[in-house]
């Protein structure tokens, strides 16, 4: 009896180390990039929007980053005077203005070329205010930066690509309809397009709340 049970675990261990995963085995490039290729194309428009924040932060003027203040952090003697409601406001205000642009966008022909853009104005406004803490603040402001800022950033920028991807697609179906009189638009593709907009929003507030609640927990913690 002890042989049979050792050989029958010895069986099952071998089937399970040499058990090949078919995931990572049939892995398709081609497949990968037809189901996520939409959000990887943003999220490089956004990656290419912090670098060219980051190396144009010293060409530009106080008078430049003082009008940016109301879209992303680049004043942060005024924010840290905010009580918990303003600094939920201003982060919710910031990150509404580019999801309703991107809303918009859908329903017009030129937001598939416009759309890339306005991922790399957020990207660019990321890399404006990474510099402006780290110049600023120095190594006080690398940490601020990841522990306040960082994580409701990365939040938003999740729910960011997925109301970019929404009005792409929406916005190359009209495209389709116009130029070749295709009735691709439908109700039932707009109550999706409306729903999924409805989670993008429900992500958008709760990184905003994720923000206010480090930003009341942890800025003061730093001597700026």
């Amino acid at each position: 009896m002890k042989g049979i049970i050792f050989s029958v675990s010895g069986r099952e261990s071998d089937r399970f180390f040499n058990h090949r995963f078919p995931d990572f085995e049939n892995f398709s490039l081609k497949r990968f990039l037809s189901l996520y290729g939409l959000q990887l194309f943003f999220i490089c428009s956004f990656v290419f929007g912090v670098v060219w924040g980051i190396c144009s932060y010293s060409k530009a003027s106080k008078e430049f980053l003082s009008h940016l203040d109301f879209l992303f952090v680049t004043n942060l003697e005024n924010r840290l005077n905010l009580t918990a409601f303003e600094c939920f406001c201003s982060s919710f205000s910031s990150a509404f203005i580019f999801i309703f642009a991107t809303f918009l966008l859908a329903f017009t022909l030129w937001g598939v070329p416009v759309l890339p853009l306005l991922c790399a104005l957020k990207g660019y406004g990321v890399g404006v205010c990474a510099s402006y803490m780290i110049s600023a603040h120095s190594i006080t402001g690398v940490g601020f930066y990841i522990l306040v800022v960082l994580p409701g950033t990365i939040l938003f920028l999740l729910a960011f690509v997925l109301a970019l991807k929404e009005s792409f697609s929406h916005s190359l179906l009209m495209f389709k309809s116009y130029a070749f009189s295709a009735k691709t638009l439908s109700n039932i593709n707009l109550k999706s397009f409306l729903f999924r907009y409805l989670v993008v929003l429900i992500i958008v507030s709760f990184s905003s709340v994720i923000d206010m609640i480090l930003w009341i927990l942890f800025a003061n913690m730093f001597n700026f």
